[in-house]
């Protein structure tokens, strides 16, 4: 998938199945959003730029294979009804989202080339006598850095693992200079352009996602699975959603912390089955607690718990 910054975020691992997708693409057109939001599942993801309420683009990626715009849209659907997966929104100024949608399915200048074969000044500069719009991308297998160009002029920098948009290069000189790195040049058209274009005034959500919806209920019931169920009558979808209701109590007190501390411990106690075993259950409390404790003994972790033990009492009645 392209890259894309991530700073300045809204919303991060939002599970899609607490959402309805089509109603949040409406949401931000309304309320005039500019940035993207982006979709990941097991094999899959798709991104959705926007610009003052506008869809200036969207692309999707599965197995390798990349579509954009409608089709896009409509992998999208079917990968959220299917798969689940995580739902992350980032702000971004209307200048940035220019950049995003270079980066997203803009021209290519340069695609992978070898950074040590390039005359990097000499583009730099061609770029400025060219008015260029778009980002120069320098990356590695583990490091990223972005420039970001607004006719023909920089005006921001990110890397990865930065927290916001920066106005040194400084990181995007240390990735380059990095052994194998490799230089991407992103081209779009100037953002007064982009706007005069809208995704979401071509296409009826609300019917595609039902389209999604019914094709996916199709395929379930054709393949009428048989569920597993313990004495208690609980099947191992109802475990998962479980599972994910304490991620999200944690997410409340902790950020993303907390839910990284249930997925861990969760993990670590042999999957979702532990919920069912009374003895693995108090362990299991017992060490999210005090990992909670370490990560913020602020936090209201005796009130977290609480709220742990009356959801699964509520879902399991144990």
């Amino acid at each position: 998938m392209r890259f894309l910054p991530k700073a300045n975020p809204l919303y991060e691992k939002v599970s899609a199945a607490k959402v309805v997708i089509p109603d949040v693409l409406e949401k931000l057109a309304k309320g005039g959003f500019t940035g993207y939001l982006s979709h990941s599942a097991p094999g899959f993801e798709t991104c959705c730029v926007f610009a003052k309420g506008r869809m200036l683009c969207a692309v999707s990626s599965a197995e390798g294979r990349e579509k954009t715009g409608f089709e896009a849209i409509v992998q999208l659907f079917g990968a959220v009804s299917g798969l689940g997966g995580e739902i992350n929104v980032y702000r971004m100024t209307p200048d940035l989202a220019m950049c995003a949608h270079a980066l997203a399915v803009g021209t290519r200048l340069f695609q992978g080339d070898d950074v040590r074969q390039v005359d990097i000044k000499g583009v730099l500069t061609r770029l400025k006598g060219q008015d260029f719009n778009g980002v120069v991308l320098f990356y590695t297998p583990e490091r990223h850095a972005m420039m970001f160009y607004k006719d023909g002029l920089p005006i921001g920098f990110y890397y990865d693992g930065a927290t916001s948009i920066e106005s040194l290069p400084d990181e995007s000189r240390k990735v380059a200079a990095l052994p194998g790195a490799r230089i991407d040049v992103c081209s779009t058209r100037p953002l007064e352009e982009l706007l005069q274009y809208d995704l979401l005034q071509m296409v009826n959500l609300e019917k595609l996602w039902e389209t999604a919806q019914s094709r996916q209920t199709a395929v379930r019931q054709k393949e009428q699975p048989a569920v597993k169920r313990d004495a208690s009558g609980v099947n191992e979808r109802q475990l998962l959603e479980l599972v994910e209701d304490l991620k999200e109590v944690a997410s409340a007190y902790l950020s993303r912390a907390g839910r990284e501390i249930v997925e861990k411990r969760i993990i670590g106690g042999g999957g979702a089955a532990l919920l069912l075993d009374g003895g693995k259950l108090a362990d299991f409390l017992a060490v999210v607690e005090a990992d909670a404790r370490a990560a913020d003994d602020h936090a209201r972790i005796d009130e977290m718990i609480d709220l742990m033990k009356s959801e699964i009492a509520g879902r399991l009645a144990v």
